[in-house]
């Protein structure tokens, strides 16, 4: 492993001397290939790099998924003018990502939590598109540092009690918890998650970001709150049995509203932002129900929206930039202009909403079995969630593709380029090849 962050140091220096964008996506996507083959595994074990870096079954897809973005992101930048200071923040934050999830100590892991926060910032306020920018990047700082410090106090007291920091150890320890500290210790990462409640920074910072910020945020900072949420209740477990019918109560009646606030939206990014939120309440959820299966349908959630969601951000940019608005009564007949893009946008809709055999049907499948066995009578929010998920996701496909071109845009659309569909080809190859190797989960 540590051949990989020295090929990833050595990727910053180069930048100065090497201005090949393409260079550096090949690269990510060889990382990820040759960390797919050294380490394929599925143990609960710890594999241990250094003293206080190691990671297990939990980690690493999310370290693959994390290669695989960055990579995705410096495929979408090619096409402009290369600029060393975006391409060194996306490298940062893949340095970030990576030391974030081969922590095993737990104020290593905080640091690098809070620190993901700060290329994000910089990437809504210098490349944002609109003037709100500015406010959306103040919700996401704001929101995300909230209870940032009593969790660094809290870590602080552990240390007191457990005379260690490291995770593994951690776990044999118990440690009772009151509600107020059982809150401040877990909101941290239900805020980043987001819960339902807290999710206001979400669409904002979503609308506001460029593509590439909305897909790194989409795909790997989402998944920091999840994938510190599994660390916590492995330390907490008894605790967490105690209090997690409050936050699962507001996790499952929260997908229910978001949803039907994703039926209402004009801006089609915004609707796939308030869709993120949806899966995200539906995964904490799943979390919560304390089972094996549970974290394995949320972990494979996390992948399979991961790039999903990603992909769908990036087909919403592509429009974009063609009819110079998100709306979608301004972007309506798109399947008359650009008809195989519209097949992308079909593949990836379906997707969204766990259509059979996609990677988010086998997740949802084993999410709705967990939920459903926690209490039965969830399964009325189940439906709902379900059904009205399926809505708006088809809602989204019909109103862009169908429908009558506005007539102001019609001469103003140029060519889809093969870099574009190629970035969608690799956002889909994962998504299908999981599905032949679900073994792996």
């Amino acid at each position: 492993m540590i051949k990989f962050v020295m090929i990833i140091f050595f990727m910053c220096l180069m930048m100065m001397f090497n201005k090949k964008i393409m260079y550096y996506y090949n690269l990510c996507f060889l990382i990820s290939f040759f960390f797919l083959f050294k380490y394929m595994f599925k143990d609960g074990v710890w594999v241990s790099i250094s003293l206080s870096y190691g990671f297990d079954f939990y980690s690493y897809n999310l370290l693959l998924l994390s290669f695989w973005i960055i990579g995705l992101m410096f495929m979408v930048i090619q096409l402009e003018k290369m600029s060393v200071v975006k391409s060194l923040m996306f490298l940062v934050m893949m340095m970030i990502l990576i030391i974030f999830f081969l922590s095993m100590n737990l104020l290593l892991f905080y640091f690098m939590f809070e620190l993901s926060l700060i290329p994000v910032f910089m990437l809504i306020i210098y490349w944002g598109l609109n003037f709100e920018r500015l406010s959306a990047s103040f919700y996401l700082l704001l929101y995300t540092m909230f209870v940032s410090l009593p969790l660094l106090v809290y870590i602080m007291k552990m240390l007191k009690l457990y005379k260690t920091l490291e995770m593994s150890l951690m776990k044999m320890g118990v440690m009772n918890l009151s509600v107020l500290d059982y809150l401040i210790l877990f909101l941290a990462f239900l805020i980043k998650m987001p819960i339902y409640m807290f999710h206001s920074w979400l669409p904002k910072a979503h609308v506001e970001a460029p593509v590439y910020g909305s897909m790194i945020l989409a795909a790997i900072l989402l998944k920091l709150g999840s994938y510190g949420l599994l660390r916590f209740i492995d330390i907490f477990l008894f605790s967490s049995l105690k209090y997690n019918y409050l936050i699962f109560s507001v996790g499952i009646v929260g997908s229910f509203i978001v949803s039907l606030v994703c039926l209402i939206q004009v801006d089609m990014k915004s609707l796939v932002a308030y869709s993120s939120v949806v899966h995200m309440n539906m995964l904490m959820c799943s979390v919560y129900t304390m089972t094996k299966l549970g974290f394995m349908s949320s972990y494979i959630l996390m992948i399979s929206h991961g790039l999903c969601s990603s992909a769908l951000f990036f087909m919403v940019n592509l429009y974009y930039e063609r009819s110079l608005s998100r709306l979608m009564f301004l972007n309506k007949g798109m399947m008359s202009i650009y008809p195989s893009l519209s097949v992308w946008w079909f593949g990836f809709c379906v997707i969204n909403f766990s259509f059979p055999f996609s990677l988010n049907f086998i997740s949802e499948l084993l999410l709705i079995m967990v939920i459903i066995s926690f209490d039965i009578i969830l399964m009325i929010y189940i439906m709902l969630v379900c059904f009205f998920s399926s809505v708006y996701s088809l809602y989204l496909y019909s109103y862009i593709q169908h429908g009558q071109v506005y007539s102001e845009n019609n001469k103003k659309f140029y060519v889809i380029y093969l870099s574009d569909y190629l970035i969608l080809i690799v956002h889909m190859v994962p998504l299908v090849l999981m599905i032949f190797n679900l073994v792996l989960f």
